[in-house]
């Protein structure tokens, strides 16, 4: 494999040479020579426009996040720090992921990338180094109870959810008269498989789902994990760490796996926001649909200069949420002044955030936590602004 950094390209190009074939070039200069062997060039056939569209935005963001200033932290404000990448080798059977200082989780993926502080000596993933610790929103005293934590049956010993030595077939009628959410783990052709009927929270929509549980030697000890960078001595500690994660609520032999007339009458409900569906086709940008007459703050794909005109002359702390680009923006009027903040929300794993500290399951969680702090708090957001264009959807709705 040729491994290419964003930061090397010089541009990055959409042309389109006919009615049915468009290009995206990532072109490397030196002085006013292309570089063929630094450049790439993408193809897609007719069809695929959109697609080309969405990859070329894709693109352009990941080259202005290669090339941005480093974000620091309340406890690195004066630190030397550099961009830390490091690529793990197939071959070898040596722990060499490395895991961050202030979180402790490994870093993922085959290419790790990270902070490297100078000062402290020490790696960081980029949202812990950016988080400032002594803000009032990461206080314990805001923290809320997750709803979906409620749900999870909690275990005594392994008796409660594994079922030895059992094929998928018979997997699949013990789960059958269970309420969604039950699990299994059993064993089955030399290794552990956790076998589940997904719950309404779940993106799986299979009646039933099985997660064959890998097995890694390092350093000369066995290791199980379901996910590469999270890997336990045991089964036990393993289904600990991801019942929530993979929807794991009710272990098999436990009282709330049973499906009574109370709780048939929940089956049907999601208690946390769905996940979009994975697909095999080129990566898309996802992006929610606004719900108008519930989200007012809402104003779809508009910029920078549009955001700021419509909230010029509103009072301090107004503000309005935009998306463009794929990317989810936060713009507001700033206190005791004329001008204007500018604020990414994060939108990963199907959580929103805007410290990577705190994360929510929507948009309307995340403006209602934030509408509700101390004013003194930076994060602070006054009233938000409503959509002119929607309001005018609305009138029109309720003038039929």
């Amino acid at each position: 494999y040729q491994h290419f950094k964003m930061q090397d390209f010089s541009e990055i190009r959409k042309t389109s040479h006919d009615k049915e074939t468009s290009y995206i070039h990532l072109n490397h200069y030196q002085g006013p020579s292309l570089v063929p062997s630094s450049s790439l060039v993408f193809r897609f056939p007719f069809g695929k426009q959109s697609d080309c569209e969405d990859i070329h935005n894709k693109l352009e963001e990941l080259r202005k996040k290669s090339s941005a200033e480093i974000m620091k932290g309340s406890d690195h404000l004066d630190h030397d720090c550099i961009v830390f990448r490091k690529e793990i080798n197939d071959n070898s059977e040596v722990m060499q992921h490395e895991s961050c200082k202030d979180c402790g989780n490994f870093f993922k993926g085959k290419l790790q990338t990270g902070i490297n502080c100078l000062t402290c000596n020490d790696l960081f993933h980029k949202e812990c180094f950016a988080s400032n610790k002594d803000d009032d929103y990461g206080t314990a005293e805001e923290k809320f109870d997750d709803p979906e934590d409620l749900l999870i049956t909690p275990t005594d010993s392994r008796e409660d959810f594994y079922l030895g030595e059992m094929d998928q077939k018979n997997a699949n009628k013990k789960l059958k008269p269970k309420r969604r959410g039950t699990f299994i783990v059993r064993f089955s052709k030399d290794r552990f498989v956790i076998s589940k009927k997904p719950h309404k929270n779940d993106p799986i929509r299979k009646e039933y789902d099985h997660l064959p549980v890998s097995t890694v030697t390092l350093t000369g000890e066995k290791w199980i994990y379901l996910e590469k960078g999270f890997a336990f001595k045991n089964i036990d500690d393993l289904i600990k760490h991801h019942r929530k994660s993979h929807k794991l609520y009710f272990p098999i032999n436990s009282p709330d796996s049973e499906l009574t007339e109370r709780n048939s009458m929940t089956e049907e409900i999601q208690t946390i926001a769905p996940e979009r569906r994975q697909t095999n086709n080129i990566p898309q940008i996802n992006v929610e649909e606004p719900n108008n007459s519930k989200d007012e703050f809402m104003h779809g794909d508009i910029s920078k200069e549009d955001a700021e005109e419509r909230l010029t002359d509103k009072a301090e702390g107004t503000f309005l949420v935009r998306h463009n680009n794929g990317t989810y923006k936060l713009s507001m009027v700033l206190p005791n002044s004329r001008k204007f903040k500018h604020s990414m929300i994060h939108h990963t794993e199907g959580k929103f955030s805007l410290t990577n500290q705190k994360k929510f399951d929507s948009l309307r969680d995340l403006v209602d936590n934030y509408m509700n702090v101390s004013p003194k708090n930076k994060l602070f957001l006054g009233k938000p602004l409503a959509d002119p264009n929607s309001e005018k959807i609305f009138k029109n709705r309720t003038d039929d």
